[in-house]
């Protein structure tokens, strides 16, 4: 079954490739990805799949039944949705929509996948089980599209019993996967303040509750809450206050993310970010307003399916080409997933230094190894099918 499978992937490798710059050639944005929503449905169609689609809006679920069809089921995730990023590539298959990239490499995602219900499908009278193929939108944003998936019951009928998915990792090169049990990846909530004080003639100091002021302190002392023993990470990207040198506006806004891995933790940071911004605005007159924008858990791999993936990725790859990764501050909305049903989330290498590929996710210039599709298609099939 292995070399057929590794059969299958060079058979289907150009074609995956080709679907990968398509859409990467064409991103959507969260909550918008119809057209890629379009092309997965009649992907999936042309390889005699059940499919389902607008589940939660724009997702797809393919599902393929093999022989004794109520033996398991297994489900695969890929998610669909770009980022607001200009990109910078010099490539053919460059996004069309300015403004609009696949910077987190949720193309490879989508791609991968297909490619992986392209190889099972042929190999249905093979095999055994029920094989759920999930494509979700909206990984980059809240409301999750993994929420939404899973409230719409995509877990259900039949009954999913375990769950794989893959993300990809610049840092780690094409040809090598990565692994890591118990809990991965951070959960993830979005910090919005808004301090409001009294603006006016900034040389009219005494007339003033200066927000910016405000806000400076207000984040000098949230720093105090991060502490380099313990995962954790409260960062703020944006401020913005509207003045000029001799204006002082009356509000200031500011946005940030919160980084966990323990929930109690989690809340009780929240509860400081609350009582820190509302007692330093008051000592100045102000008012500060916190919202908190809950977003996904800590992704946690399931120790018994992780140690088994890994297993078989060992198997299919060589134990060379399998590595332990450790845990990551960065989040992921499969994690809705994991606290579902047990699901092992993995990374797959995509970098190739001597080529000059090794831009990290979010930038401009993120780029893969499109080799290493043609292992990530077969690994994923040999995955599935042993799980």
């Amino acid at each position: 079954m292995k070399d057929k499978i590794r059969q299958l992937s060079e058979k289907y490798f150009e074609q995956v490739v080709a679907l990968r710059r398509r859409i990467h050639a064409h991103p959507e944005l969260s909550w918008q990805e119809v057209e890629t929503s379009k092309l997965v449905a009649e992907t999936l169609m042309k390889a005699d799949i059940e499919v389902q689609t607008r589940v939660a809006k724009n997702g797809v679920v393919g599902t393929l039944r093999c022989k004794k069809p109520k033996s398991k089921c297994i489900a695969l995730r890929a998610d669909m949705d770009a980022l607001p990023i200009l990109e910078e590539n010099e490539v053919d298959y460059c996004s069309s929509n300015e403004g609009v990239m696949h910077a987190c490499g949720h193309d490879v995602h989508t791609a991968n996948l297909l490619g992986v219900a392209m190889i099972l499908s042929e190999l249905r009278n093979e095999i055994e089980g029920t094989y759920k193929f999930i494509f979700q939108p909206s990984e980059e944003k809240i409301p999750s599209g993994a929420e939404a998936m899973i409230n719409e019951g995509v877990l259900e009928n039949p009954e999913v019993e375990r769950m794989i998915g893959l993300h990809v990792s610049p840092e780690i090169e094409a040809g090598k996967v990565g692994f890591c049990s118990g809990k991965f990846m951070a959960s993830s909530d979005e910090i919005y303040l808004t301090i409001e004080g009294k603006g006016g003639h900034a040389a009219r100091v005494e007339e003033l509750k200066n927000p910016i002021l405000i806000a400076a302190e207000i984040l000098l002392e949230l720093k105090t809450i991060t502490n380099p023993q313990i995962p954790i990470v409260l960062s703020f990207g944006k401020i913005e206050g509207k003045g000029a040198t001799n204006i002082v506006p009356d509000i200031v806004e500011i946005a940030g993310t919160l980084r966990c891995f323990d929930e109690n933790l989690r809340a009780q940071v929240q509860q400081q970010i609350t009582t820190i911004c509302e007692s330093i605005a008051e000592q100045y007159l102000a008012h500060c307003q916190v919202h908190i924008s809950k977003g996904c858990p800590v992704l946690i791999n399931d120790e018994f399916v992780t140690r088994s993936t890994q297993r078989l990725a060992q198997d299919y790859l060589s134990m060379e080409n399998v590595l332990d990764v450790p845990i990551r501050l960065g989040s992921e909305d499969f994690a809705y997933y994991t606290h579902q049903v047990p699901a092992c989330f993995y990374r797959l290498g995509v970098g190739n230094k001597k080529l000059g590929i090794h831009s990290g996710l979010h930038a401009s210039t993120f780029n893969i190894d499109e080799t290493a599709l043609k292992e990530s298609i077969g690994l994923m099939s040999w995955i599935a099918i042993n799980s």
